[in-house]
């Protein structure tokens, strides 16, 4: 018997999305970009962990890089910041 492995729903992951995009606003750019890394794969193993298969996985991990770099947008034109 087989079964599907779905992640969690995008809405439970906001809060985590918001807490990287501000920490990467607050930091030099590459060591944002390597934080951002880091988050990435650790939600790439967390999901090969659980059993998710690796297209879904690249899909999840796609859709929640791109969250993040919404927001992270937001925040520095909402801040005045540069990019």
């Amino acid at each position: 018997m087989t079964a599907t492995v779905l992640p969690f729903r995008f809405a439970r992951r906001l809060p985590q999305i918001r807490k990287t995009a501000g920490y990467m606003v607050s930091v030099p750019a590459n060591h944002a970009e390597g934080h951002l890394r880091e988050q990435l794969r650790r939600l790439e193993d967390g999901l090969r962990k659980k059993g998710v298969a690796e297209l879904l996985i690249r899909s999840e991990v796609g859709s929640y890089e791109g969250a993040i770099r919404a927001h992270l947008w937001r925040l520095l034109i909402s801040q005045g910041g540069a990019a």
